[in-house]
């Protein structure tokens, strides 16, 4: 990853070029709709300052998640004075999304108690 890109489309390229995926490859991916010899032609026109048509945030998010680069997010950090982030790791997501599902757990057993002590109140009125 660079430490510095001229501007977007530079950070786009990068992505691109860094990654695994050929031009045609990536651009089949972002332009599923359209042949393969268009899409690359217009993903090459979208990724040039001098081109006439523009990636949209979605299609440069979609790029980024394909060829699991991050080029054009570290550019978009740079440019706004913030820090770029870390990735994070699927251990550290399953350990919150073990943190949830026992959190959501543990409300539906409280709930759950409680419910039975309602009915437990209401049968014993019955009978009274």
């Amino acid at each position: 990853m660079k430490l510095f890109y001229d501007d977007e489309f530079d950070a786009i390229t990068q992505a691109v070029n860094d990654s695994s995926k050929s031009w045609k490859e990536v651009a089949a991916h972002i332009f599923p709709d359209m042949k393969p010899d268009s899409a690359y032609a217009k993903l090459k026109v979208c990724a040039s300052p001098t081109g006439d048509q523009r990636l949209t945030f979605g299609q440069v998010i979609r790029l980024m998640v394909f060829c699991e680069a991050y080029d054009p997010l570290m550019h978009a950090c740079d440019e706004t004075l913030h820090a770029r982030p870390d990735r994070k790791t699927p251990a550290d997501e399953e350990v919150k999304l073990v943190e949830v599902i026992n959190g959501a757990a543990n409300t539906l057993n409280r709930a759950m108690k409680t419910l039975e002590q309602l009915k437990a109140r209401q049968a014993v009125r019955a009978v009274a």
